[in-house]
């Protein structure tokens, strides 16, 4: 139906898209679901191959090359569903398929999803565009199927419609991404006890419930848990911005007032026909008795409000609770979008310079603000920091031993505790320890602790085992030993936060580390 040119609120906009995909038909969703069941399934696959070392090379080109086709694929068949949704909303028929359609389609969407990635990421570090750079790549998707627009009017039009209206931009990415997030936690859960209550209802044992938390640690598990919300979420994502896109473009075309004549007009063709099919015996006095009695059916209700006070008695608390709550929702992402877009209006002022005089050699009368020249200074500042920190952590000499000939650097993240004895890894802890180099240190007592596991056969020491897995070697073979297995797990934990989460090392925490190492030998 038409609708009017007052304001939108994000909420409704939310609530239309749901409307419009119950109304759009299977074949509709089935496109969506042709082009990211197949990429979800991909990724999982280049996923699981990429976290195992013995992959080879080859192996890693062959499967990103296919990774990125069915990104292609995906994007295809997104624009197709975001294509049917929009000729559903304008009444139209569905296109012919041709050579030149295809191809237009195949082109846009492979520059489009291969630019995608990089300027959506640099929006979200910048955070202000990015509003206004989602809805410009859905309202690109929305867009890509039709057979008039070539890739430079296509972007375009998606840029000029994406500028419209930055408050509701910046309520429909709000809402979007708290939905989103309440689906990730449910399907999260979901495949968390999924493989417990398969055990439960069936008692079949998997590897996935005999896992426990190492089942739920796993990366892929997180990636699959995201993959599957996003493949649930995206349709309705893709509607709301389609929506939006198709409501705004109607502003100048009238798009959605013909659409409405198209519905008014094959009601009437309908109740012309009905018309003439009933028989010659219905009387106008019966077929007005009729029409009055449908009107006071309960379908027709809304069209007359109650009154105050039937209203304010049957209505329940719950109900009016939902709509207050909705209503200040409303006003508050209202009231931050205009704040966001008077922000937004006051840096370009402060941005924007008079233009130079035609004819004459003075200097422009208007300068930046002090204050962008005050975060340019800031940012600079701390680009050196940053690269200060970054050359410094580089030429940090390596800690070296030459233990048999061999030279042993801490530095090597290849290093495997099996190369040296416990003995020399601490003698060389000791050496870094004496030398102020106490993140070394940490690592040197670090194989040490794991080189002593070894001789002892509690673990395997092993090039593509991680942290985790030893954790878990040594729950499983040292069950006798509940003190050591707690005391090795916060060793791990503490030399994680000190090598990859570049966390301060202090004498005092090498010392606790090499304390709880002898509690480990006393424990055993």
């Amino acid at each position: 139906m038409a609708h009017s040119l007052a304001r939108v609120s994000a909420l409704d906009l939310l609530e239309d898209a749901v409307q419009a995909l119950r109304a759009a038909p299977l074949s509709t969703l089935v496109a969506h679901a042709a082009g990211s069941v197949p990429f979800v399934l991909g990724l999982l696959v280049f996923w699981n191959d990429m976290a195992r070392p013995r992959t080879s090379d080859a192996t890693c080109a062959v499967e990103a090359l296919a990774l990125a086709l069915l990104l292609l694929w995906m994007n295809c068949w997104r624009a197709v569903f975001a294509g049917r949704l929009d000729r559903q909303l304008g009444g139209r028929p569905e296109l012919p398929w041709t050579r030149r359609r295809l191809w237009r389609l195949i082109a846009s969407q492979a520059f489009l999803g291969g630019t995608k990635p990089v300027a959506m990421a640099l929006a979200a570090g910048m955070l202000l565009p990015l509003p206004w750079m989602a809805a410009f790549y859905r309202t690109t998707g929305a867009l890509a199927d039709r057979e008039d627009l070539e890739l430079p009017q296509l972007m375009a039009r998606a840029r000029r419609t994406a500028g419209l209206e930055p408050w509701q931009c910046w309520g429909v990415l709000l809402l979007l991404s708290v939905l989103y997030l309440i689906l990730l936690l449910n399907v999260l859960i979901l495949l968390a006890v999924l493989p417990q209550l398969v055990r439960i209802l069936t008692g079949y044992e998997s590897v996935f419930s005999r896992g426990e938390m190492y089942y739920v640690g796993s990366s892929i598990f997180w990636l699959a848990g995201i993959a599957l919300a996003w493949m649930v979420f995206d349709p309705f994502t893709q509607a709301v911005y389609g929506l939006r896109s198709f409501r705004l473009e109607s502003r100048g075309t009238g798009e959605d007032l013909r659409a409405a004549l198209r519905r008014v007009a094959s009601i009437a063709l309908m109740a012309l026909v009905l018309a003439q099919a009933l028989p010659a015996q219905v009387t106008p006095a019966n077929l007005d008795r009729s029409i009055r009695r449908t009107l006071q059916s309960p379908e027709y209700d809304w069209r007359l409000a109650p009154p105050a006070a039937k209203r304010a008695s049957n209505v329940p608390w719950l109900v009016s609770a939902t709509d207050r709550l909705a209503e200040s929702v409303e006003r508050g992402l209202r009231r931050v979008g205009n704040a966001i877009e008077r922000f937004v209006k006051w840096l370009r002022e402060k941005l924007s310079m008079a233009p130079p005089t035609p004819g004459t050699g003075a200097p422009p009368g208007a300068a930046l603000h002090w204050s962008v020249y005050a975060a340019i200074a800031a940012l600079l500042a701390l680009a050196g920091l940053i690269a200060w920190r970054l050359r410094r952590a580089k030429s940090k000499p390596a800690r070296t031993l030459a233990a048999g000939g061999v030279a042993v650097s801490l530095q090597d993240e290849n290093l495997l505790a099996d190369r040296l004895p416990e003995e020399q890894w601490i003698a060389l802890a000791e050496d870094c320890a004496r030398a102020g180099d106490y993140r070394a240190a940490l690592r040197a007592l670090y194989l040490a602790n794991l080189a002593w596991l070894g001789q002892n056969h509690w673990i395997a020491i092993h090039p593509g085992k991680t942290n985790r897995e030893y954790e878990v070697e040594v729950r499983r073979r040292a069950r006798e030993f509940p003190e050591a297995r707690a005391l090795f797990a916060v060793n791990i934990a503490s030399f994680e936060r000190a090598w990859y989460g570049r966390h301060s090392v202090t004498a005092e925490d090498t010392e606790s580390f090499r304390q709880r190492l002898r509690q480990i030998k006393a424990a055993a």
